[in-house]
């Protein structure tokens, strides 16, 4: 699917990646509604009501399945995708909101009321779209009277609730992407880790986390670490330089970028001296 490529380019997502779960995200909607239930008993997905009362909602279950049984795909972040892209699901990751919003705004869809204003939003705030589309959805359903699957719900709670937070909630963002990047630093045994506050001197990030290894091998642990530690919560690298090899790397995450550094280029970088005047702090003032 060319708009899951699309909005991956936008969002630094790795664009093979969302073609495959794009391609294959209906893989089971042409199945029989008898079959559909059946697939799914017969590899132990609960079946809710709704579900029950309308098969067709199933076709997400059933492509997970078909995904890695005929297709031969392994990738949990493509399968997941393809399981939840009917009704998402609160706290998705990126591939998720990714495949549930191209699902939505497609080029062959042409009927849903605000479809050309969330085309828009969908190439600024992913966040957002996800948002209009489960109000949409709610409208439309409620219009014709169908039953709704109670995700649905929970999707358009979720996101409406993580929209009105705001400008605090972004503050509250980066210091928690702040404490799970020297939590992750921490248990990789990363040296001398350090926070700087930089809100008031430069809006290019809210902090800093500095940290050092004493190889390439620690190093390319620690960016593992950090980096499956925010990920987890539903953050995204934007931008990584420097490989495994490097003893420089950075990885920028907007609200905060990560610099790990080999003892060595530490030292000749002197980062805490160009930046001296921000606010050095401790884990526990976050």
């Amino acid at each position: 699917m060319e708009t899951a490529r699309k909005l991956a380019e936008i969002y630094h997502y790795d664009p093979q990646k969302a073609q495959y779960a794009g391609l294959l995200h209906d893989c089971a909607k042409s199945l029989s509604n008898e079959k559909k239930i059946r697939l799914c008993r017969e590899y132990g997905l609960a079946i809710s009501e709704t579900e029950l009362e309308n098969p067709s909602l199933l076709h997400a279950k059933c492509g997970a399945i078909c995904a890695r049984k005929i297709y031969k795909i392994t990738d949990s972040e493509i399968l997941h995708a393809i399981l939840v892209h009917t009704t998402g699901c609160p706290k998705m990751n990126l591939l998720d909101k990714i495949i549930y919003v191209a699902d939505y705004i497609e080029p062959n869809r042409d009927q849903a009321p605000h479809l050309e204003e969330i085309r828009k939003i969908a190439c600024q705030d992913l966040d957002r779209a996800v948002y209009e589309i489960a109000k949409d959805t709610i409208a439309y359903l409620k219009q014709q009277k169908s039953t709704m699957d109670e995700t649905t719900l929970k999707v358009y709670e979720y996101y409406k609730t993580k929209l009105k937070k705001g400008e605090t909630t972004l503050t509250e963002q980066s210091k928690e992407m702040a404490k799970l990047a020297y939590q992750a630093l921490e248990e990789k045994k990363a040296e001398d880790i350090q926070i700087i506050d930089i809100r008031d001197i430069s809006v290019i990030a809210d902090y800093f986390v500095i940290a050092s290894g004493s190889n390439v091998n620690q190093l390319q642990a620690m960016v593992d670490a950090a980096q499956e530690a925010l990920y987890k919560s539903g953050y995204h690298c934007s931008q990584k330089e420097g490989n495994q090899n490097s003893s420089w790397i950075l990885m920028d995450y907007k609200d905060i970028i990560i610099h790990l550094f080999s003892k060595e280029d530490r030292l000749f970088y002197d980062l805490e001296r160009i930046w001296k005047d921000g606010k050095f702090i401790s884990i526990e003032e976050l």
